[in-house]
Order: structure tokens, then C-alpha cells, then sequence
């Protein structure tokens, strides 16, 4: 499967890291530091009366904040892969219009459960938005190749297909992380198969509008181009409606060219620190 850096690579005309992953990066490092110093982001914590109490902001911004350095470290390993394939592949303005709305919409899922199932048990974090872009990436994955892995134990044959590899970690993150919020990461998992299975177009705005933004603010987006790469819509709005192209790519070539030298083959995440959570007493 492909890392960080073949994804950045993977694209002919990328040079640098992708602004809107680079810029989640810092920012997140930056409140994380400010928390250190003693400011406190108490206020957005989400717990499951959130939606009762109209508490917007930590209904969209819990993602933001980390309980540690190790919960912020483990989160951006986890998301970096995924969110720099996506916002090369949709664009750094539909990228980050696409980050709100997962935060948003796995926070209303795992409110509405909450409420009866852990009504004190707030979480943070950026676990749950990598959970949504790894289960949009398993759903692409599954559509181009549905068997991931496939191995014998003695002799049985042992299939993984790529739509459940999400759940497999979440399960796997109960035992290896056990303060983890399941829940959590179930809520961001079916939100990114919302988001592959075109549920959510309709609360993008038009193109045209993210045209217009991109329009007004060129000047500082041209600022940009010496530190990070800038995906414009004008260019993202043809990708984004292009094939999918494989994570496995290599693997699955080089497995062909290693079972049969003389076949050209054909052109065809991943885990994340868990939520934080937080309990009142």
C-alpha cells in the first residue's frame, strides 16, 4: 500500500505536501501547544447533549484537539496518508468544506447514540474524520478490488475484503487501545461511506461558489506556492470525476510482474489513533 510520501509522489505535478494537510498539521500541533501552556479547550469536547445544549462549536471543532502529544502524534500518522490522497484527487477548498462535514455528521451519530448509550462520555480528536477517509478509501478499494489479502490457514483460505477492513481495526483498537471511543470511530466510519456513496453531494455548495472564493483570495493562495501544493478547484472539479486509481497500484504490479515477468500488468490507512475520551465524574 502506498505511504505519505509515494501519495505526494503519485502525482506528477505535486512537489510539496498538500496544503490543506500541512495546514491541519501545524494548526493542530499549534492548539496542542496552547493547551500545554495552560488555555483551555474544555469547551469543545463533545459530549451527546451537544446538539441539546446548541453547542456548535464543539460539535464541529472536537476534531481539533487532543487529549496528549502521543494522541495528537498517533492521529496525524493516521490521517496524513489518507487526507493528502484525497485532497489531491477533490481539491484543497471541496477538501476542507469535506472535513467539516464529516466532523459534523459523525458528531450527530455518535450524539444520537450517545444520548442513551454514554450520556457523559465526551470525545476529541481526529481519530473519528480518519476513520471516514479510510472508510471512503476501503469503499473505492472495494469497488476497483474487493479482496485486499488472501491467505491460507492450514487449509482454509482466509479472504479480507477491502469494505470491512475499516471495522477490522476499530474491533482491533478496542483491545489494543482500551480507552478508546468505539463509538466513535463507528460514527466516522459510516460517515465515509456516506461520503463514497454520494450521500453527502448535496450539502456542498456549487462549484462555482468554491470558484468564487478561490477567486478573491488568489493573491494569498499564490503566497502559497513556495511552501506547499495548492489544488484549485478549476483543475480538481475534472479529477474528481475521473477513475479511481488503487492504493495497491505497486503491489498489485509488482506481484504481477514477480508470478509472470513477461505479462505487462494493468494501470490500476491506514489505522488512527483513537478519539480521546473524557468522562465526567
Amino acid at each position: 500500500m502506498m505511504n505519505f510520501m509515494e501519495i505526494i509522489s503519485s502525482d506528477p505535478g505535486a512537489k510539496k505536501i498538500p496544503a490543506l494537510t500541512l495546514g491541519l498539521i501545524v494548526f493542530t500541533l499549534f492548539l496542542y501547544l496552547l493547551q500545554v501552556y495552560g488555555v483551555s479547550f474544555d469547551n469543545l469536547i463533545l459530549y451527546p447533549n451537544a446538539p441539546l445544549e446548541f453547542n456548535l462549536n464543539s460539535i464541529s471543532l472536537y476534531p481539533l484537539i487532543h487529549v496528549n502529544f502521543i494522541h495528537w502524534f498517533l492521529n496525524i500518522c493516521s490521517i496524513a496518508t489518507p487526507l493528502a490522497r484525497f485532497e489531491q484527487t477533490h481539491g484543497t477548498i471541496y477538501t476542507g468544506i469535506t472535513l467539516n462535514l464529516l466532523a459534523v455528521i459523525a458528531a450527530i451519530q455518535y450524539c444520537i447514540v450517545g444520548m442513551f448509550v454514554y450520556p457523559n462520555v465526551g470525545v476529541v480528536g481526529l481519530s473519528g474524520i480518519a476513520f471516514s477517509l479510510f472508510s471512503f478509501l476501503a469503499y473505492k478499494e472495494h469497488q476497483h478490488q474487493p479482496v485486499i489479502k488472501c491467505f491460507h490457514i492450514g487449509a482454509f483460505e482466509v479472504k479480507i475484503y477491502a469494505i470491512i477492513v475499516p471495522f477490522i481495526v476499530a474491533v482491533l483498537f478496542i483491545f489494543l487501545m482500551p480507552g478508546s471511543s468505539f463509538f466513535g470511530h463507528l460514527a466516522g466510519i459510516s460517515t465515509g461511506y456516506l461520503l463514497a456513496l454520494g450521500y453527502l453531494k448535496v450539502l456542498y455548495p456549487p462549484s462555482k461558489v468554491l470558484l468564487f472564493i478561490e477567486d478573491k483570495l488568489s493573491s494569498g493562495i499564490d503566497l502559497l506556492e513556495p511552501l506547499v501544493d495548492y489544488y484549485k478547484e478549476n483543475d480538481s472539479v475534472h479529477v474528481r470525476s475521473a477513475q479511481y486509481s488503487s492504493l495497491f497500484m505497486n503491489d498489485i504490479e509488482s506481484s504481477a510482474m514477480n508470478s509472470n515477468p513477461s505479462v505487462v500488468p494493468p494501470a490500476y490507512l491506514s489505522e488512527t489513533r483513537v478519539l480521546g475520551t473524557s468522562e465526567n465524574a
